[in-house]
């Protein structure tokens, strides 16, 4: 709101001196464009050469040992939700369609997807959506609950739980938990800058 004691032409001079120094809407897209590009490549640009695949795993239902995913896109564990974060899994893994609301816990104030076993429609994880800052590395990643997991080891072809194994992070992992944070940073900037535009818009109407 502008105060009566200010001059409005000056406002007005103020307000248009604003609009100059905002870039544009397309310059932010761009942006954010860019950002979306590097994930999407990051996910892509594993050295294959670094891949242990002496102690790889291929992740099964507990239930009724569908397969989930592997050990390859496995970027960590969330230790205090006791789950395995995945940047890929397989159609076996169902993705519901309704955002739920977490009100409590480690997740409280999050929105996600539930996910679901298509073999036995047991409940297998959650891909969250909009979370706290302090969880924003997990959205829209995989997290797949370690109790309901058997991983069977190619090394020594045995199955074995998962909350019996550690899923230590990853280097790619760190590097995409980076890559979201600006992402978000821009996210939230251009709200700002959208809205100082409308206020822009307004005093031009004034």
């Amino acid at each position: 709101m502008i105060s009566e004691s200010v001059d409005c032409s000056t406002t007005t001079s103020s307000l248009f001196s604003l609009k100059e120094d905002i870039p544009n809407h397309a310059e932010v897209t761009m942006a954010c464009s860019d950002l979306s590009t590097s994930l999407v490549n990051l996910t892509k640009q594993l050295d294959l050469s670094r891949v242990d695949y002496q102690n790889a795993m291929v992740l099964h239902c507990g239930m009724c040992n569908s397969v989930w995913g592997d050990s390859l896109g496995v970027c960590g564990e969330e230790k205090h939700l006791s789950s395995v974060i995945c940047l890929r899994v397989t159609k076996a893994v169902v993705v519901k369609d309704e955002l739920e609301f977490r009100l409590d816990g480690w997740m409280a104030g999050c929105t996600y997807k539930a996910l679901h076993c298509s073999g036995c429609q047991c409940f297998v994880g959650v891909v969250p959506h909009s979370t706290p800052k302090h969880l924003s590395a997990l959205r829209s990643l995989f997290l797949l609950q370690k109790e309901n997991i058997n991983c069977y080891v190619l090394k020594t072809g045995t199955m074995v739980r998962a909350l019996s194994l550690h899923f230590d992070q990853s280097p790619i992992c760190s590097s995409i938990s980076e890559v979201k944070k600006e992402m978000d940073v821009l996210a939230e900037h251009l709200t700002v800058l959208e809205t100082r535009l409308k206020e822009v818009e307004f005093g031009k109407g004034s």
